[in-house]
């Protein structure tokens, strides 16, 4: 038996090796081969930093098991719209990005609003009422509806602080989190945040 799969799938990104093998070890329990992948190439285009970090795979046949033994929801995310993220995380370093993004009647991520940080922070963030309400009108006129924020990390890795967890977060929005700006590439990640806990979803950018 070979290492790799004739047809990879990633299933999850993680930051760290170990957070990977718990994966890999609960994917074995439920029969499900599975290998660790750690990405280690260079490149400065942001569009393809949602590869980047330690990488689950399996075989394409058993990605949706993959999905399900994990337990985690899956969000495909255009390339526009990640790039869009992450143009405008760099635009707004040393101070975290912040933004809206509007869903089509598919659930699929369909444009991103680049929004002010009025708090012009590196450590939280705040869109105000005005550009909020404007992106929600804008996305109904085009039939999309807001369904999720994204902010930057600047130096933190691309989980939610203490902050994101007490900020009233709504259970229904997707809280797409770019980290860390500066030093290791960032990741894009992407979390339901219910009552002060994070729940992870597995994000992937299409070309």
């Amino acid at each position: 038996m070979t290492n790799r799969f004739t047809e990879p799938e990633t299933v999850q990104v993680y930051p760290f090796r170990a957070e990977a093998d718990i994966a890999v070890a609960r994917l074995a329990a439920d029969g499900i081969r599975s290998i660790v992948h750690q990405d280690d190439e260079g490149g400065l285009n942001p569009g393809f930093f949602a590869r980047y970090g330690v990488r689950v795979e399996v075989d394409r046949s058993d990605l949706e098991d993959a999905f399900e033994s994990l337990g985690i929801e899956r969000v495909r995310v255009p390339g526009e719209i990640a790039r869009a993220m992450f143009f405008h995380s760099g635009w707004a370093y040393p101070e975290e990005a912040c933004g809206l993004v509007a869903f089509d009647a598919h659930g699929g991520p369909a444009f991103a609003f680049c929004l002010t940080n009025l708090d012009k922070s590196e450590h939280r963030f705040t869109i105000g009422p005005e550009e909020h309400h404007g992106a929600m009108r804008f996305a109904e006129s085009l039939g999309l509806s807001i369904g999720a924020v994204f902010h930057s990390h600047v130096k933190s890795e691309a989980v939610p602080s203490a902050s994101d967890l007490s900020g009233g977060a709504d259970p229904d929005w997707i809280h797409f989190i770019v980290g860390p700006v500066s030093g290791r590439r960032p990741l894009l990640r992407g979390f339901r945040i219910e009552h002060g806990f994070a729940i992870e979803l597995s994000v992937s950018v299409d070309e």
